[in-house]
């Protein structure tokens, strides 16, 4: 196993230069300088006091920790909270201005270390699945115990190089506890070498913030529109095609919201045969506009709650699917692609209960979307079985509460 570390160093070591570049590029994109310090392990200034410490990679496992945060922020707890990326950062700061935020180093020994100095944390709460070996072994050899929560692994981490799967092997060697969200993922950790004894079934964190009350407002578009929800590269140009088939009339509207912002110029180009209009500039959505494209952060809720449909993105191409939990808690019909690979679990218990449709590819996606558009007692019925299945989930925070707090004792964590 030492081995399979050891070759993990070598790649990192001489990766080394081609990391240093992408973080040089995504901070003049979009991170700016303090990202370019802090993914080097470069920190200045006061930070939190022993926090409770929770990673969060992007945006999804922002709106997976949400409730935990808004509950130990309602209490008073001391907290920090990391990302990996601009986006993530940008998703806290809107829905927790209170809250610290640093960007997690990348996984050199030394970065590491000096995040771990500066900040001293209480515990290291991994959301969802990012495991580096190094952070997790630092973790051990201080005393900091550190879970996965909400845990999640894809087939995909299971097909990784053998000697990669070793080094994650040895990371989870030094694990306090893996909650997962289902049972196919508690299987994964274990294939991949976790202690069965640590290894656990929590549920979807993600049941507890689809079923937390929003008051949306009023629709934003004065239009009937079907959204295209966090849409991955290679969609939009089928969607697009798809809505031109079926577009059940003139006052109807394709709202697409990519996954990545950042993609917006991409996607305008493979849009130029359509009138187009773009949220970031302000544009009107007049009669003639066809596609608005909602290239800002922190809207797609209130996108989703007005929706007539959604169609949920990174499902017509093999990049696993996104959320369905959020669109289903808000009531709203939501049609598929064939890849759900990576929410497998919470894609059956929808499907099972008649609240989502999915469609063998896109070819016959135009008739669905026209087939449920035009039948509103059939969107009736999806609406109100998704709502039954996430109120069926309701209790997954609590559960998430009493277990985190038998684990690490954070009632008596000072605050």
């Amino acid at each position: 196993m030492q081995s399979s570390l050891g070759v993990y160093r070598l790649i990192l070591a001489v990766t080394a230069p081609l990391v240093m570049g992408y973080t040089v590029l995504r901070a003049f994109r979009d991170g700016g300088w303090r990202y370019l310090r802090e993914r080097h392990g470069l920190y200045i200034g006061d930070g939190p006091r022993a926090p409770i410490w929770l990673h969060c990679a992007s945006v999804g496992e922002v709106s997976a920790a949400a409730p935990l945060l808004q509950r130990w922020e309602n209490l008073g707890r001391s907290l920090l909270v990391t990302t990996a990326t601009p986006t993530g950062a940008a998703q806290l700061k809107r829905r927790f201005p209170a809250i610290s935020h640093a960007y997690l180093p990348m996984d050199y020994p030394g970065a590491v270390q000096r995040f771990l100095k500066k900040y001293r944390p209480r515990c290291a709460l991994i959301v969802e699945t990012e495991i580096w070996p190094h952070l997790y072994r630092a973790c051990a050899d201080t005393g900091i115990p550190l879970l996965i929560i909400n845990g999640r692994l894809s087939p995909k981490t299971l097909a990784a190089p053998r000697w990669l799967r070793r080094a994650y092997q040895h990371a989870l060697a030094g694990v306090t506890a893996i909650l997962a969200r289902a049972e196919e993922d508690a299987v994964r950790f274990v294939e991949l070498g976790a202690d069965p004894a640590r290894v656990e079934i929590l549920g979807n964190l993600k049941f507890a913030a689809a079923s937390q009350p929003m008051n949306p407002g009023e629709s934003p578009l004065a239009r009937p529109y079907l959204l295209a929800a966090s849409t991955r590269e290679g969609e939009e140009r089928l969607l697009a095609e798809c809505w031109q088939q079926m577009r059940p009339d003139k006052s109807a509207l394709l709202v697409i919201a990519p996954r990545h912002p950042e993609r917006r110029d991409t996607i305008v180009r493979e849009l130029a045969g359509w009138q187009l209009a773009l949220r970031s500039r302000g544009d009107a959505v007049t009669d003639a506009t066809q596609i608005y494209l909602v290239d800002t952060l922190g809207e797609l809720p209130r996108f989703m709650a007005a929706a007539r449909l959604v169609f949920m993105g990174g499902s017509l191409v093999p990049k696993g699917g996104h959320n369905l939990l959020e669109p289903a808690g808000l009531g709203v019909p939501i049609v598929v692609g064939p890849h759900m690979d990576n929410f497998q679990a919470e894609f059956e218990l929808l499907a099972n209960a008649g609240a989502i449709e999915q469609v063998r590819d896109v070819s016959v996606l135009d008739k669905v979307l026209r087939r449920l558009w035009q039948d509103e007692s059939a969107r009736q019925r999806m609406s109100e079985a998704a709502r039954a299945v996430i109120a069926e989930q309701s209790g997954v925070l609590a559960a998430y509460e009493q277990r985190l707090n038998e684990l690490l004792d954070l009632d008596g964590v000072a605050v």
